[in-house]
């Protein structure tokens, strides 16, 4: 493995090392590194932290921020991240102005050898997402994020527990909208688009065309997990769609709406769920402790906003959120 070249490399050059450490940083925060080494020289003692990449493609910012992140946090002497890929131009830069060392394939070969690391071959990546490509990289992300938690007044007590990208699950909605209209009355149908992120059912805008999505995206970062399928999805809104046409009070007829609305339901004579597709959505997600509790704070990582209704519907299930992005559940509770 990657790693064991990595682990071997340090210790030849008489480090003790740790694979897969686990390590709380001063946040609280339980951080787990591919490689902690350490070596004690006169009085001092220096650690490193190493990150392993052995993948296909160049690593990016978000590798990077968060073994920043990893290493602020912890109090350790260096980082390096090891990446056998490469590393993309944003990544470089980043690494120059953070202090992170990267040690890209040629590198490797000169420390490791080139028959070593050819045998190794890339590990595989991340499943291709099919969803809306990533246009905000976590460096400026976590800059906002960090303005968004110390509000108004500058003035914050919050504790980061978890900064990172991650993708959410959406499920867009194209309805069918019909009217009729002229003098032979002949139904005309729209189409109108409601989308919905997939951890509560909750809607989150309406359009009249639908996302322009981008095929096979590839990136690390996890995903949260859907809690509401398409097939729920498409029976709760068939459902309202067919209580319309039996409701006869007012009073009934005004709760109807109201949930019409919650729902973002078009407003039509006839109306139908025609297809429901699945959307994966990138944002940058801080867990963070403050006077308020542990709470999510979402960015929108396509538009570089900070989305107080995503980040409210993320604590309301943050238990389940922490535990998908493998942050120990002491280090954030609802």
């Amino acid at each position: 493995m990657f790693e064991h070249l990595i682990d071997a490399l340090f210790r030849a050059h008489g480090f003790a090392t740790h694979t897969n450490a686990i390590v709380v940083g001063r946040s609280g925060a339980r951080h787990e590194l591919d490689i902690l080494a350490s070596r004690r020289e006169d009085l001092l003692e220096t650690r490193v932290g190493v990150e392993c990449k052995n993948w296909a493609h160049p690593i990016d910012t978000a590798v990077v921020a968060r073994a920043r992140l990893i290493r602020d946090d912890i109090g350790l002497g260096q980082m390096v991240i090891a990446c056998a890929g490469g590393a993309t131009p944003a990544a470089r830069t980043t690494a120059a102005q953070s202090g992170i060392t990267l040690w890209e394939r040629a590198e490797l070969e000169t420390r490791l050898g080139a028959a070593a690391i050819a045998a190794l071959g890339p590990a595989p990546t991340s499943a291709a997402r099919r969803g809306v490509a990533r246009r905000i990289e976590l460096a400026r992300a976590e800059r906002t994020l960090q303005a968004e938690m110390r509000g108004p007044l500058g003035i914050s007590r919050a504790q980061v527990r978890w900064l990172g990208n991650a993708w959410i699950p959406l499920l867009e909605v194209r309805f069918g909208c019909g009217e009729r209209a002229g003098l032979r009355q002949r139904l005309r149908v729209r189409a109108a688009y409601t989308t919905y992120e997939a951890l509560t059912g909750a809607a989150c805008w309406s359009c009249a065309g639908p996302v322009a999505r981008t095929e096979d995206i590839v990136d690390p970062a996890p995903a949260l997990t859907a809690n509401v399928g398409a097939t729920a999805l498409a029976a709760e809104l068939t459902r309202l769609i067919d209580r319309s046409e039996t409701l006869v009070q007012p009073t009934a007829r005004e709760r109807h709406e109201d949930a019409c609305r919650a729902l973002m339901m078009p407003a039509a004579a006839y109306v139908s769920v025609d297809e429901i597709t699945a959307v994966a959505w990138p944002i940058c997600l801080a867990i963070v402790d403050d006077r308020r509790g542990s709470r999510a704070v979402v960015l929108d990582a396509t538009r570089g906003r900070v989305d107080a209704d995503l980040g409210e519907r993320c604590t309301a299930q943050l238990a389940s959120v922490v535990e998908q992005l493998g942050i120990p559940l002491g280090a954030a509770t609802p």
